[in-house]
């Protein structure tokens, strides 16, 4: 009988394919085999929310593969990972398989790929899940319809290219919440005292003060913590007021989930949540250990479980009681309570044989695997032994002061008497032995009389709230209920790769764009993107899996939801309509110029301007970008709108003449720039470049820019007579100002282009002949915030965005050398001056 097994991924399938008979054949789907489309939204929401898979870019050959292999087959296994995604792929595969072939389909699945799991899973072979497909279902639908209809708002509103995501545009929320609070967090001064005790015989132990009047305390200055430390210098004989021993157990922590692997890889190894589950994808799949073959080393590793089968409890307490003797493995097996949400069915991530040590893999594994593998044993091994027992001798230390209030100093020693699990697993923050403490606390007995050696006063602050690590981070949304445990790496990856949050010192800093990003969907979309509606979301999906809610009802409940707050999104920022009414009536009457065709695109004024009427009489809404296309356009038939423009309310009177004068200037600018070009003085402006050092060739992406070939470019068009077009003008502008300071004759650059300080006349020009043209005037505001700046000492540091790099510092001394050589700032110089003076409290 021929007998077809299909799992996700070719490592698998090898590991597979050699514990299996010849009579399987064993292939790989290579994940998904049908996805929703990558350029297109993919759901037919007025019919249920159905979704309009496509075959994946890579999956044509596969299934190709495939359905020669189902045709052949008598009975089709279908093994993909034991989860919601997993079970998604097999209902795909059988949807797709089954006109090809009249063999039966069996769903298998095993959580660990060794001989015995494979075989007990092809003996208990079941029925694809329809509840797991469908909570898949409704998770890949949700995430489409925010991405894809909250995306585009940022595209218009913050910045192209950024995107929202249901789940990750709420963890880049406590990234950005965590560093607001941070920013916000004013310290408050404390003081501790800590004091060195001699019994009489010289035996000297350190104690800290615990409290004063048997109450919490707080001493919040520095005169305070003066008077108190006179008060205990001066008051009576310190004694003894009690001593106490108790016994201490610690227990194992729980074997891991795919959450807790995540923060203790993050913590003890370093590891991004992502590399964590590289390598543990790696160790489950298969690895060559010299057994005839691969085998999976781990059990499956994406989880929220803490269940451990029976029989790895019977193996590793063997395992303990041989190699740790019988006082390391307790009378009963060591169980965990899984929390509410958790998979049952599933087991914790563990070794698939206890006997496979890390010295014993040592050799197979390369330093990454071996460093994850070692951890995972630890902890599952830890998980099945006794409790570590330590003694904890407490002692408190009562002085009556000089200023009749009772002070109470307490020492702490913990002493290990019985290591348990410890003898395995440690945690990172591994405890101290403090033997020594604890004998000399040990002989103390109550009332007796001691001196005090030495008084110690410290002055500290509190510390703002800790920024988040990839552990913190995912232990953050997992008490929220965010996200599920296949979803925290993809989290983390993603608004990293999104450049919304950079890591730093191993620490989660959001960028200016992930600021922008968050601010505006908290703004607009409050309810969306809130973190209890986000964990209500995730209820939900588990409700479906467990088949008490039709995936398509929750979605219909969402929907109704989602749909009023995307419309107040999108109108948020409309201009009123009467205002976009005014505007729009001025051009009724106007004559507009022809179309003009640039490139591939046709610029019609007047068909831009009957589409937004239509559009205005239809729904009574333009756009705040259209809005704006509108008052451009104003500013170009000025001429034609003058006394339209009187009748317009002032504000947009005023945006108006804003407009106007912003055009009029760019034309000056290019009349003369175009002037310049046909003057004789057009080969001088290209030779004031003479000197510059152009920046090496820089490689962006798929782009290479090199700013020598492309100005040597330039100045091949201009001196062989054909003028240079707008953009071409800017672009020589913007190098003009890029390497102002390496000009030659930068005032003759700065006339012609239009760059640099507000120009001054010319000598001879506006002034008496030999007369030198009038020095700028000195702006008392523009001193005033170059002057406060100057006692700046610690200035931020620089940040990189796209092609440019902000450099605070930079910028404040290149203008304060502008200023001292006599040159005017510009409006937009003299604005970003002030903005940065504001940001250093320069007042």
């Amino acid at each position: 009988m021929s007998k077809l097994l299909i799992v996700e991924s070719p490592t698998k399938a090898r590991t597979i394919g050699r514990m299996l008979g010849k009579e399987y054949a064993i292939m790989a789907s290579m994940g998904h085999i049908r996805d929703l489309p990558e350029r297109e939204f993919g759901i037919d929401i007025a019919h249920g929310f159905a979704p309009q898979y496509v075959d994946t870019a890579r999956s044509k050959a596969v299934v190709r593969d495939l359905r020669a292999a189902a045709k052949k087959a008598d009975e089709i296994y279908l093994a993909p990972d034991p989860d919601r995604e997993g079970e998604a792929i097999a209902w795909h595969l059988e949807e797709v398989l089954d006109k090809s072939t009249k063999a039966p389909f069996y769903r298998v699945s095993f959580h660990e790929i060794t001989r015995g799991a494979i075989e007990r899973a092809l003996q208990e072979k079941g029925e694809i899940n329809r509840n797991l497909v469908d909570a898949q279902q409704a998770r890949r639908v949700l995430d489409r319809i925010v991405g894809y209809q909250v995306s585009p708002l940022l595209w218009s509103r913050v910045e192209k290219g950024s995107s929202a995501g249901r789940v990750q545009s709420v963890a880049l929320r406590l990234v950005v919440e965590r560093e607001r609070a941070i920013g916000a967090f004013t310290p408050e001064e404390y003081w501790v005292f800590s004091a060195v005790f001699q019994t009489e015989s010289g035996e000297k132990f350190s104690a800290r003060l615990f409290k004063i009047d048997a109450k919490e305390f707080r001493i919040g200055s520095g005169e305070d913590a003066a008077k108190l430390l006179e008060a205990v210098l001066h008051g009576d004989v310190p004694q003894v007021s009690s001593v106490t021993v108790s016994e201490r157990r610690r227990f194992a922590p729980a074997p891991f989930t795919t959450s807790t692997l995540q923060q203790a890889a993050n913590v003890s190894l370093h590891y991004s949540a992502t590399n964590t589950m590289r390598y543990a994808q790696q160790l489950y799949e298969g690895m060559d250990i010299g057994e005839g073959g691969a085998v999976g080393l781990i059990t499956y590793m994406r989880t929220d479980s803490v269940t451990i089968a029976r029989e790895a409890q019977i193996a590793a307490a063997a395992f303990i009681r041989e190699n740790y003797g019988e006082a390391f493995a307790p009378q009963k097996f060591n169980y965990y309570k899984n929390k509410a949400a958790a998979q049952e069915a599933h087991e914790a991530i563990r070794p698939t044989d206890v006997r496979r040590t890390p010295e014993a893999m040592a050799p197979y594994l390369d330093p990454m695997q071996l460093k994850l593998y070692s951890l995972i044993w630890r902890r599952f091994v830890a998980s099945q032994m006794t409790p570590a027992v330590q003694n904890l001798t407490t002692v408190d230390v009562g002085i009556a002061g000089a200023d009749a209030r009772n002070y109470t100093f307490r020492a702490t020693a913990t002493v290990p008497v019985f290591p348990g699990f410890s003898k395995v697993y440690e945690e990172v923050s591994k405890r101290k032995d403090e033997t020594r403490e604890a004998e000399v606390l040990g002989k103390l007995r109550e009332t007796q009389p001691l001196t005090i050696h030495d008084v110690e006063k410290e002055q500290k602050f509190t510390e703002p709230p800790p920024r988040y690590s990839e552990a913190a981070l995912i232990k953050e949304l997992e008490e929220n209920g965010i996200g599920r445990p296949s979803t925290y790496a993809t989290i983390l990856r993603t608004i990293q790769d999104r450049k919304y949050v950079s890591r730093e010192q191993g620490k989660l800093v959001p960028t200016e764009l992930g600021f922008s990003v968050c601010d505006f969907l908290v703004e607009k979309l409050p309810a969306l993107f809130d973190i209890g509606f986000t964990a209500r979301m995730e209820q939900q999906l588990d409700e479906v899996e467990e088949g008490k809610v039709g995936w398509t009802d929750m979605m219909a409940d969402f929907y109704a939801q989602f749909v009023p707050w995307l419309e107040a999104a999108k109108n948020s920022d409309l201009p009123p309509a009467d205002e976009a009414e005014a505007l729009l009536s001025l051009f009724d009457h106007v004559t507009f110029e022809a179309a003009q065709k640039v490139g591939k695109r046709t610029y019609d004024d007047g068909k831009f301007c009957r589409s937004l009427r239509e559009k205005f009489d239809a729904d009574g809404k333009i756009t705040a970008r259209q809005y704006q296309a509108l008052i451009s356009l104003a500013a170009k038939y000025a001429s034609q709108l003058e006394a339209g423009l009187n009748a317009l309310p002032e504000k947009l009177r005023s945006a108006e003449e804003a407009a106007v004068v912003l055009r009029a200037e760019r034309e000056e600018k290019r009349d003369r720039a175009e002037a310049a070009c046909a003057s004789a003085e057009y080969p001088a402006l290209f030779a004031a470049f003479d000197k510059v050092n152009f920046e090496p060739v820089t490689k962006r992406g798929r782009f290479s820019y090199d700013d020598r070939k492309f100005f040597d470019s330039l100045r091949k068009q201009a001196l062989s007579g054909r003028a240079l077009s707008e953009k071409q003008l800017g672009a020589l502008r913007k190098m003009a100002q890029k390497y102002h300071g390496e000009l030659t004759d930068p005032a003759l650059v700065d006339r012609l282009l239009g760059t640099g300080a507000a120009e001054a006349p010319a000598a001879g020009e506006g002034a008496a002949a030999g007369e030198a043209a009038a020095a700028p005037v000195a702006s008392p505001e523009t001193e005033r915030l170059l002057e406060g700046l100057k006692a700046v000492t610690q200035w931020a540091e620089p940040v990189k965005r796209g092609r440019f790099t902000y450099d605070d510092k930079a910028f404040y001394e290149s203008l304060a050398k502008q200023y001292a050589a006599g040159r005017r700032f510009s409006e937009k110089q003299q604005a970003a001056l002030a903005k940065m003076a504001a940001k250093y409290g320069v007042k």
